[in-house]
């Protein structure tokens, strides 16, 4: 058995109703994008 109990993930974006996801919506999208461009998962 294990010791450590794993969260388990959830969709941020299901979670708060969101159906569509704007590529033009940079304050939303800023936490999935680093510093580089690069798509963080």
């Amino acid at each position: 058995m294990s010791r450590f109990f794993r969260r388990r993930r959830y969709c941020r974006f299901t979670v708060e109703g969101i159906e569509e996801i704007d590529y033009k919506d940079l304050n939303t999208l800023k936490s999935y994008v680093s510093e580089t461009g690069k798509i963080v998962p």
